[in-house]
């Protein structure tokens, strides 16, 4: 199932969805943890019910259940975008806002509200903000990585805030979480950061989210970088960045010349025609910059893998899993 994995995360057409589904019902939690990683691109609403019923199971473990929680959040988004029936998606943000409140695991707590990351229920701010309030970083790094799922710029201050956090990985979430809601105002501190930023790990998530910010400097930046680098992995990854940031670009500019039709302007036929239009294609634009990155949310729970293997010894208890790196 390991191999089985890493095959599909590097190349996009090996696909392995009938063993996932397989694996779902073993006996063994590492092979339906692997097995519901399989099954994140899926995009099969009857999977649905599983990992409703995997993240209530009082007997399934915690990793289970947190992997569960973690693979609904792609349907939270499918919900949000009206492509599930509503009382669906209801239903599942329902599972998830219980288990949030009521499972004895922090690990699935966390995974349960960055999955409800993508809700708009009312709910869900007021956990943001007490998740970010908290003495953990574990807490305030699955609080920035739902800010950034959340399309909402009510989180700018916060994820600013922790753009130099000394954890490298809650600065990730931070830097990530900007990248994800385009604060332009994180421009200029994140162009500071890549050029004195040796961490390979923040230096792509730098790169990534200046791709997504746009605007003044990064495009030079991001060519000087091109122009100085030995590295062939960042070479490709400046080379992809670069080729959204000319999409982003194009973004920018287009909401630069719209007219608001609404002030100043009376509206004949021919007018409402034109603002039809101008309006249909703000909604495609925003489709497209808000897409659902499948290959980032394998990215952010890949780093756990090593501690899952780690903890199925038989020493391991459920105390000695909270010291540990999550799933």
């Amino acid at each position: 199932m390991q191999d089985l994995l890493e095959l599909s995360e590097h190349d996009n057409l090996l696909m392995f969805e009938d063993i996932g589904r397989i694996a779902l019902d073993d006996s063994d939690e590492e092979c339906q943890v692997n097995g519901i990683s399989l099954l994140l691109e899926a995009e099969d609403p009857k999977l649905i019910q599983r990992f409703l019923n995997l993240l209530a199971s009082a007997d399934t473990t915690e990793f289970v259940r947190a992997a569960a929680a973690n693979a609904l959040g792609f349907y939270v988004y499918l919900g949000e975008l009206e492509e599930l029936k509503p009382e669906i998606h209801h239903e599942l943000e329902d599972a998830l806002l219980l288990a949030y409140a009521e499972d004895p695991s922090d690990l699935v707590r966390r995974r349960a509200l960055e999955s409800l990351g993508y809700s708009s229920r009312e709910e869900v701010p007021p956990l943001l903000r007490f998740a970010s309030a908290k003495e953990s970083e574990q807490w305030l790094e699955s609080a920035l990585f739902a800010m950034g799922r959340s399309a909402d710029n009510q989180w700018e201050a916060l994820v600013l805030e922790q753009l130099d956090h000394e954890n490298p990985e809650v600065r990730g979430q931070a830097i990530h979480a900007a990248g994800e809601l385009s604060l332009s105002a994180a421009r200029q501190r994140l162009l500071r950061q890549l050029d004195r930023e040796k961490d390979e790990y923040l230096r792509s998530e730098l790169i990534w989210a200046l791709s997504q910010i746009g605007g003044e400097g990064i495009e030079e930046k991001f060519e000087q970088l091109l122009a100085k680098t030995d590295d062939d992995e960042e070479a490709s990854l400046l080379e992809e960045a670069l080729d959204m940031l000319n999409f982003t670009n194009e973004a920018i500019d287009f909401e630069l010349m719209e007219v608001d039709y609404n002030h100043e302007h009376d509206l004949n036929d021919e007018d409402e025609d034109i603002a039809d239009v101008w309006e249909d294609d703000e909604d495609d634009e925003y489709e497209d910059r808000e897409e659902f990155n499948d290959e980032e949310w394998l990215r952010y729970v890949d780093d756990d893998e090593d501690d899952l293997e780690g903890s199925l010894d038989d020493s391991y208890t459920l105390e000695d899993s909270e010291d540990k790196e999550d799933f």
